[in-house]
């Protein structure tokens, strides 16, 4: 692809959502980008103001309603909060139980799922999504308002759902058409925006295609291309990986404990980046999909986004969105970020050692600290074992050994304050 959808940066110092919607608008010219939409997601993020919206509404069922539809005007409009307003191409996915019928009925508490529920059940395999919470009691207000727009007159969004399908599926086959895109279709030439908070779509992001993950949350970095993917990962799990895609291969060896999938589940359950090979597509939705990605007809109406707005503000609410990220913020992320890398990278280092190298900025002093905190802790581990010996020798111990390893042992003691008088150094430094 001859399109570069990234801007150089360095991201343990520049957050992308910070500089990359100037970049989009020079690459990508007139053509908007792609919003994949999780509809659920959506309506949960929604429902976090539920509380506050139910209050203003002094518990009036309509009211509640009005202010929840302004909601989904609101977000659904705006786009991702971390970019400029921009005008887009919306596509909102979403989950579709299906019935699962009378041989497959035990497959799902209430005989309704996804295809996840049938092919763990031939596996034998718990349920799929086995022990989840049921959802709050205004939840399904929520849903059904978010419907009501999707489904007015006004609304120009565009909505799918599949039975049997999760909206992790339908965004995994609309990232499958735009890396196969043909060089000359707009799809190609496009950014497509991942809108969720989902972390399985993490494995979706792709830089050479422009697959861009966009955090509905306020956790940073909340635009994440490959490379924020694969940082993630390393600071919270320690992996090691050089494409987003390999969170799946990884989730096959830890498992999914919120989708109920135990370590060693098949790569199938997890794996979004391909498609399933006995749960395709049909034509007819794959073409569906097509037209709405190589179309160019904006999603969004700033009428409905301005109206939206002026009603939530008049009404006494605030806009449900995240707050605008302060420099204190940002700068506290990167230096938290910082350390749990070094961290990760140099799991060898622990305790009051960790401690003394850890927050040495200057990479040749801190190789110099990590290389004494081993030769230390290398020390430490000897000491305990001949002093282990020295307190209770082997009978055919002769006393001429036991005087030699005293004196190794006190060497090595010798040593080892040595090594800590440097090491405490740098802590002072």
């Amino acid at each position: 692809m001859a399109l570069d959808f990234l801007p150089g940066y360095d991201h343990t110092t520049t957050l992308l959502e910070d500089i990359l919607y100037p970049h989009m608008v020079k690459k990508s010219g007139s053509l908007l980008p792609i919003q994949v939409v999780d509809f659920k997601v959506c309506a949960h993020a929604i429902h976090n103001f539920s509380e506050a919206a139910m209050s203003l509404a002094e518990d009036n069922e309509n009211k509640f309603r009005a202010i929840v539809r302004a909601m989904w005007a609101y977000r659904l409009n705006r786009g991702p909060d971390m970019l400029p307003q921009m005008d887009f191409v919306s596509l909102v996915v979403d989950d579709l139980k299906g019935d699962m019928g009378p041989d497959l009925e035990s497959a799902s508490y209430d005989g309704k799922g996804y295809w996840r529920h049938i092919e763990a059940f031939k596996l034998g395999m718990g349920e799929y999504k086995g022990g989840r919470s049921s959802k709050p009691s205004v939840f399904p207000i929520i849903e059904e308002e978010g419907y009501k727009y999707l489904a007015s007159p006004g609304s120009t969004f565009h909505y799918i759902a599949k039975p049997f399908y999760e909206a992790d599926d339908l965004a995994g086959k609309v990232c499958r058409l735009k890396r196969e895109a043909l060089r000359c279709t707009p799809l190609a030439q496009r950014y497509v925006l991942l809108v969720t908070v989902d972390g399985d779509w993490q494995g979706l992001a792709k830089d050479d295609d422009g697959i861009i993950w966009c955090n509905t949350g306020p956790w940073f970095p909340r635009v994440r291309s490959e490379r924020e993917v694969c940082d993630y990962y390393l600071r919270k799990n320690g992996l090691h990986m050089k494409t987003a895609r390999e969170t799946y291969t990884t989730k096959v060896e830890i498992g999914d404990s919120g989708d109920g999938l135990a370590p060693g589940s098949p790569l199938r359950f997890f794996d979004l980046y391909e498609e399933d090979s006995e749960w395709g597509w049909q034509e007819k939705d794959t073409k569906f999909l097509l037209n709405v990605l190589n179309s160019n007809t904006p999603s969004n109406r700033n009428d409905h986004l301005e109206s939206a707005k002026s009603f939530l503000l008049r009404s006494g609410f605030f806009l449900p969105q995240c707050n605008v990220a302060s420099d204190e913020e940002k700068n506290a992320f990167f230096e938290k970020a910082s350390a749990d890398r070094k961290s990760k990278l140099n799991p060898e280092l622990k305790g009051l050692n960790k401690k003394y190298c850890m927050g040495i900025e200057d990479q040749s002093q801190f190789q110099i600290c990590k290389r004494l905190a081993l030769r230390d802790d290398d020390l430490r581990v000897k000491i305990k074992k001949n002093s282990g010996i020295l307190k209770s020798p082997p009978e055919d111990m002769t006393p001429e050994e036991k005087s030699a390893l005293a004196a190794e042992v006190k060497n090595d003691r010798f040593l080892r304050s040595g090594i800590k008088a440097q090491l405490e150094k740098f802590l002072v430094e």
